[in-house]
């Protein structure tokens, strides 16, 4: 019941753009927590203000003085430099901790240190930076964890329409842009698990025309995904499964399958990939569109964890060499050179979609 009072709360302050204040409102004294998702507008990262939006209202229900800063680049202006002015601005406002979602991991790390460099604490989540630029970063799940699981997907779902060791599938990827941390570790970890006995019998044949690479431009992810869907179907030289690496990539799958004048055989293909379950939930629910599961992680809780680390690292509670955070509602969690993992992946499908409201 508390949670779901939190919630409302919290759900207020994302559609008003209020900002809490405890005791000392904004005045001396007040923790200033700026966020920056890497792009603004869409479900993903506006889940996870959400979920910073409630550990913000807790700290300030609890006495603490706090002030919540929120900004980010539009999706079609998603670069490292537009992330860097927002920054520079923090900088100047010296803010206590920054918590952000890097587009470009080396390339925002001068900023970055710069931030430290005036004694803010620098916080990365959903992204890492490099690690000598952020004081501790809040990982949503571990990169093998998630790779492993969305081959995992996408064999079950293949194996379910015929495929395996005596008829082999190919695969192919929708990324995001070449230089994102995330994306490229999640492949690589997809790349081991086809590369082990288990999984073998799934094929990226090339990744060079295989792997997608749109960036985070809307129209270009839904173009290119669009011409992976035209490549998809049963023969040899087609594509049999579809992941998507982005929270933009799995439902532009999607959307593309429906959008086709020419569909391959749903019975003979599949699509999976990383999204929230509002964006997947009407493909899950339509028989005749091969997008039956998606993977993720609550990414209310991300933003959770994010705030509640990143006040505690600005307070002092918790710094650089702690083994362990005891983050509000979601408890205890183990720190391990300077990162925090949320936990388990979330994977949903038609039996429990329904049951998320991102």
């Amino acid at each position: 019941m508390k949670r779901t009072v939190v919630m409302v709360l919290a759900v207020l302050v994302f559609l008003t753009g209020a900002v809490f204040a405890g005791p000392k409102g904004e005045g001396s004294g007040a923790i200033k927590i700026a966020m920056m998702p890497k792009f603004k507008g869409e479900n993903y990262f506006d889940a996870c203000k959400v979920g910073a939006e409630e550990a913000v209202q807790e700290l300030a229900a609890a006495g603490n003085a706090v002030e919540f800063l929120y900004d980010g680049p539009p999706q079609d202006q998603a670069t490292n430099q537009k992330q860097v002015d927002i920054l520079e601005g923090w900088i100047a406002q010296r803010v206590s901790v920054i918590i952000l979602s890097p587009n470009d991991p080396t390339a925002i790390a001068p900023t970055l240190k710069k931030a430290q460099g005036r004694g803010i604490k620098v916080i990365t989540f959903d992204a890492d930076a490099q690690a000598d630029a952020r004081d501790l970063f809040v990982n949503q799940g571990t990169y093998e964890a998630i790779g492993q699981g969305l081959i995992k997907g996408v064999a079950g779902s293949l194996r379910a329409k015929g495929y395996g060791p005596s008829k082999p599938a190919n695969i192919a990827f929708v990324s995001s842009a070449k230089t994102d941390a995330n994306q490229n570790a999640w492949l690589a970890e997809a790349k081991k698990a086809i590369a082990s006995g288990e999984y073998s019998w799934l094929r990226l044949r090339n990744e060079d025309t295989d792997v997608y690479y749109p960036g985070p431009d809307e129209t270009t992810t839904q173009s290119q995904s669009g011409t992976l869907i035209g490549r998809m179907g049963p023969g040899a030289n087609q594509i049999q499964g579809a992941i998507g690496l982005t929270s933009m990539a799995t439902p532009a799958l999607g959307s593309q399958y429906e959008a086709a004048s020419v569909k391959p055989d749903a019975s003979a293909v599949t699509i999976t990939g990383l999204a929230t379950p509002a964006a997947l939930k009407s493909y899950i629910k339509n028989p005749a569109n091969p997008l039956d599961t998606g993977v993720l992680w609550d990414c209310m809780d991300l933003g959770y964890l994010a705030v509640q680390a990143g006040y505690q690292m600005a307070t002092g509670a918790i710094s650089g060499s702690s083994s362990s955070i005891t983050a509000g509602r979601l408890g205890p969690k183990s720190i391990s050179n300077k990162e925090v993992v949320l936990g388990d992946a979330l994977v949903f499908d038609n039996s429990n979609v329904d049951k998320y409201n991102y």
